[in-house]
Order: C-alpha cells, then structure tokens, then sequence
C-alpha cells in the first residue's frame, strides 16, 4: 500500500486541536517536546512526511513508495489531522501546510509556520533564497550519499545557532540512519525545489502567523518582505536569537507565541 502518514499524539483529545508538520527528512520525534508542552492546553497530533520514520516496523509494512505529489499529500494529510485544527508546520511541512490552508481552507482552523518560505529556492522576483545551484548540488549529495546529505543538513538548520554544538548533536541523534527511505529524501527535495506557495499564502482567509529565525542559515528572516500581495490576516515574527528551528532553541518562547496568537484569533 501507499507509504501512509504515521502521527503521534498528545494530549486531551475533547481539547482545541493543533495539527504539526515536521520538515524534510527530520521525523516527528523532533517537534515531541514542543508537542508535549502545548498539549498542556491543546490536543496535538504530530506527522511524519511520507517515509520518514524512526520506526522500522512502521517503514517496513509499506510496499510502495512516498507520494510526495501535493494534491496527494494534502488529502493524505488532512486524513490523518483533527478535524477544526490549528496547522502548524516546520519548513517544508510549513509550505505544505500553507498549500493546505489556502486550498482546502474547510479543514484548517489557522495555520502557523516556522521556519517556512513561501518558495525555498530562487525564483524570478523572489531572490532572498537559496540559488538552484546551490539546491542542486546538496540533491546530489543525497542522491550519492545520503547519510553525508543528512549531516550536512543537521550542521546547516543548526548554523548560528547560539547553542550551536548542542543543538547538532540533538538533531543527529533523531537523523533516520537505519530506516533511512531513500525514495522520501529525494521526493522531498523535489517538492522543496518545486513548490512556489507565495499565491496560497496571499489568498488564505484564515489566520496565520509565521515565526522566523533571525540567524537562520536556510530561510531568510526577511523572505515574506518579498510578498507582493499584502495579506490582512497575515503576521510574522523574528526570533533574533535563534536558527532554523525556534521551538527547539527557545520553547518556551515559542509555546506563548502559539498559545497566544490561538487564543487571540479563537471565534
């Protein structure tokens, strides 16, 4: 069957629901202790992307491979999520979240974003981005050696960062080495290179907030400036301190922004 959605909850289920993306080729297990303490007021139900996965069980009941086709993704997804949920989503799974929210706006209450650009890579009109060339040469890293593409990646959301050695070996140790799905890193890259939501994130009407690391070495903290078509509902926010992924550097800070921003725009 088709590589399926694994989740994880926490939480009171009767509680309002938030719904967590993770990113590229990073499982579910890192946005764990985020989850956990916004459980304390919400139900939280945390996805994989397709074939990523700390679980050899779950890896292995799979015969056929990641879909990581947009429209099928988004169905996938919204399968799996609470129904009338906050998205929350970290760098890809923030875009996929973004495309979610503006395209099937029915089943997402808000959505919230860290770490996301509207498009990862540049774009004619959108140059606060990663070269192709750049983007290229890591897929090719991956594609030929996929555990020195994954270091490469943990050293790079970790640049700048102020606990900088600590924070590498955190995400190194939840790396998926032994189930490692080749087929879903380089599905993955594919969607990064290809998805452009900047029109998804000027037409959503639903709140949406999206938290920026002043110091990340991936996404721009300025890359929404680029957003020609101003949108009311839209808010951002610059963590200065921080790198490629807020609520594992600052989480407490993170969890208020969450906490407040759902209680401010709840109707």
């Amino acid at each position: 069957m088709r590589t399926p959605i694994e989740t994880e909850a926490f939480g009171d289920e009767s509680k309002q629901a938030i719904f967590m993306v993770s990113g590229w080729a990073m499982p579910k297990e890192v946005m764990a202790n985020f989850a956990r303490r916004l459980s304390e007021r919400f139900y939280v139900v945390v996805a994989n992307l397709p074939g990523i996965s700390l679980d050899e069980q779950w890896i292995s009941r799979t015969r056929i491979g990641p879909n990581y086709d947009i429209d099928a993704l988004t169905e996938q997804l919204i399968d799996v999520a609470p129904k009338e949920a906050w998205w929350l989503g970290w760098s890809l799974g923030g875009m996929i979240s973004t495309y979610v929210a503006a395209r099937r706006s029915s089943c997402v209450k808000g959505l919230i974003t860290v770490s996301s650009s509207p498009s990862f890579v540049q774009r004619d009109s959108w140059s606060d981005a990663m070269p192709c060339v750049d983007f290229d040469g890591f897929a090719s890293l991956v594609d030929q050696q996929p555990e020195q593409g994954l270091k490469r990646f943990v050293m790079l959301q970790a640049k700048g960062a102020q606990n900088e050695r600590q924070l590498v070996k955190q995400l190194q140790s939840l790396l998926p080495v032994v189930t490692l799905n080749q087929a879903a890193l380089i599905g993955g890259l594919r969607m990064l290179k290809s998805l452009d939501v900047r029109r998804e994130l000027s037409l959503l009407d639903r709140p949406n907030l999206h938290i920026f690391g002043g110091k990340d070495a991936l996404v721009s903290a300025q890359c929404l400036e680029q957003q020609t078509d101003v949108n009311p509902l839209q808010e951002t926010l610059i963590m200065p301190n921080c790198a490629h992924q807020a609520f594992l550097e600052e989480e407490e800070a993170c969890v208020q922004t969450v906490e407040n921003f759902i209680d401010a725009n709840n109707s």
